[in-house]
């Protein structure tokens, strides 16, 4: 996202009507309008994560869930982070982007959800505890909430569902580093209003302020014309329009389109120690990512053999710290039935040349759908001082692709989370990669 930011009161501070309050508005890039332009790709793009967390400092003396020490905890960290606090503005007449702005009405109750009964921790469905099913977010307050279950095993599950309008994998990962502890006994801070003394800018203030944005980026008068200039008249006329029809065509499809295109979906994960796996794919050829789309394509049970699946490749720049979603997919394609030891070796070749594979050309083999591997910390991390013991990943894919799968870093082991459609079979799916990346029998769930 490009932001666009005035300074800010220090935390804590009350506006008043003496002093001028500041603004802020972060405008999204186009591309990542798209997320929220109706309702299938909005509702598609609600990405759900699950926390496995040591249930004792959770508890109280007599065992049952203590939920003001959740809620004070979440309060303290999520609550207090500006990315969890901030909402969609739509401009005046569709002249601009949407905006990320404060929410200026943010109650936490409508972020979190406890769910009243235990669940198995061996059979309980992983997108029901990840708050998946728990309906579409309100476009009027921040895109994220999260659930709480109890196991039965002695865990709390926490269910994540983020808006990948608002961050992609590799920024979340770095906000759920800032909102988990480094200790069990690290003190909690005190809840804050990260807006305190900010206003949100209203839908006729983001016109101006996105002119004034893009004129102070620019070097020159005649730099400001060419950079106008380049992106052609009718397709900035086609974008205001569409946006200003938003109202009428959000729902267009209705509950056909939704059926259509967002097919009931089932997942399933695997534990992998990720120093084997990296080593594995060292000496397969490739890189542990390149291993994990290898095992995707020769995991792929399906009539059709060549196959191929989209790829992210990060953008993110320390030069813009600010921008939160910078990726952009290029497509990579295998031979279902080719030795797991070609397929890397080829998979890497095809990264390698991602520059050239950027430009748009047409890739063989038919679309299955989507891989990502994020890092996120080597050491353990805390919640509410219990240990997150594993972290489940679920990609952001289409509702149409027939196998998706994310993996995750964390504390010397690789989580991978992998979605299919109901009909198929996700955990033999799952299996199969686990037996592909490890060399070793599936164990099955953990």
């Amino acid at each position: 996202m490009t932001a666009l930011r005035t300074p800010t009161a220090a935390p804590g501070t009350p506006p008043t009507s003496t002093r001028r309050r500041a603004v802020h508005a972060e405008f999204m890039q186009i591309w990542e309008e798209g997320y929220v332009s109706n309702h299938i790709s909005f509702e598609n793009m609600h990405v759900p994560g699950l926390f496995i967390i040591d249930g004792a400092p959770l508890r109280r003396e007599d065992g049952t869930l203590d939920r003001a020490k959740i809620l004070a905890y979440i309060d303290a960290t999520m609550a207090s982070h500006a990315d969890f606090r901030i909402r969609l503005q739509r401009s005046a007449l569709g002249l601009t982007p949407p905006a990320w702005v404060p929410d200026e009405d943010f109650d936490l109750a409508r972020h979190v959800l406890f769910t009243e009964d235990t669940a198995d921790a061996a059979t309980a469905d992983l997108r029901r505890l990840s708050g998946a099913y728990d309906g579409l977010m309100s476009l009027t307050h921040p895109l994220w909430r999260t659930r709480v279950t109890e196991l039965s095993d002695g865990t709390v599950a926490l269910g994540t569902v983020m808006h990948h309008a608002s961050l992609d994998g590799l920024s979340g990962m770095k906000t759920f580093s800032a909102i988990c502890q480094k200790t069990a006994d690290q003190p909690l801070p005190t809840p804050v209003d990260p807006w305190s003394g900010v206003r949100a800018a209203t839908a006729w203030e983001l016109p101006l302020l996105a002119l004034r944005q893009w004129w102070q980026r620019q070097p020159s008068a005649a730099a400001a014309w060419r950079s106008y200039r380049s992106k052609p008249f009718l397709r900035r006329v086609r974008r205001v329009a569409a946006r200003v029809l938003l109202p009428v065509r959000f729902g267009r499809g209705g509950e056909a389109a939704r059926a259509r295109l967002l097919p009931p979906i089932h997942s399933a994960y695997r534990r992998m120690d990720a120093g084997l796996v990296g080593r594995r794919a060292r000496e397969l050829g490739g890189s542990l990512s390149d291993l994990q789309v290898a095992a995707i394509i020769g995991a792929w049970r399906g009539p059709q053999r060549i196959v191929r699946l989209r790829f992210p490749v990060s953008y993110h720049s320390t030069d813009a710290p600010n921008v939160r979603n910078h990726v952009r997919d290029m497509e990579v394609a295998g031979d279902a039935d080719a030795p797991l030891t070609e397929t890397i070796v080829r998979v890497n070749e095809q990264v390698a040349a991602r520059e050239s594979a950027l430009d748009g050309a047409p890739v063989e083999g038919y679309p299955i759908g989507y891989s990502t591997l994020l890092p996120w910390v080597s050491r353990p991390r805390y919640f509410c001082g219990g240990e997150v013991r594993a972290l489940i990943p679920f990609p952001a894919s289409l509702g149409t692709d027939q196998l998706a799968a994310a993996g995750i870093m964390y504390n010397g082991s690789l989580f991978i989370g992998a979605n299919m459609p109901a009909a198929h079979d996700v955990e033999a799916t799952v299996g199969r990669m686990f037996e592909l990346m490890t060399g070793a029998p599936d164990p099955g769930r953990p």
